[in-house]
């Protein structure tokens, strides 16, 4: 059995090898995404564990994450208002799906600041460091750049 193409006799008596049509070139679509560019695109503006820089908003985040988290949605043009914002996450907390709530907010955020990350990573950021992460979170939208 011979694998190989069959060549084509010329009038010398020589075989060359066949043409190959050119392929169509394949492109991928490109996915347009919102992004607002910041001084420091793709990265938060104050880190994770920078949340005593601002004391007020550290001792209302530990007592009242509610208001926080109502706060940041604002901020973030968010279609609820803040007294809505406040009880979905007040019931979320009650539930036991703040968490949940939280990580799909701050995916929001990442894709509204192009700041990178995943899901796993919000899940775990919101898991084990809440406050922190809400925080961080209220921190983005601050009008001064945090260093």
């Amino acid at each position: 059995m011979d694998s190989y193409p069959e060549t084509k006799e010329t009038k010398e008596g020589l075989s060359q090898p066949p043409q190959y049509e050119p392929q169509p070139a394949m492109s991928i679509p490109q996915e347009q995404s919102r992004v607002v560019v910041t001084s420091r695109q793709g990265r938060w503006k104050a880190d994770l564990f920078d949340c005593f820089a601002v004391p007020g908003l550290c001792i209302k985040t530990c007592f009242l994450p509610c208001l926080t988290y109502a706060e940041t949605k604002e901020k973030m043009n968010s279609n609820m208002d803040f007294r809505t914002n406040c009880l979905c996450y007040c019931a979320a907390v009650y539930t036991g799906f703040d968490c949940c709530l939280a990580t799909v907010t701050r995916g929001e955020i990442r894709g509204q600041q192009g700041i990178n990350g995943d899901i796993v990573e919000d899940a775990c950021t919101h898991l084990w460091c809440g406050c922190c992460a809400l925080i961080q979170e209220h921190r983005q939208f601050d009008d001064e750049p945090s260093e």
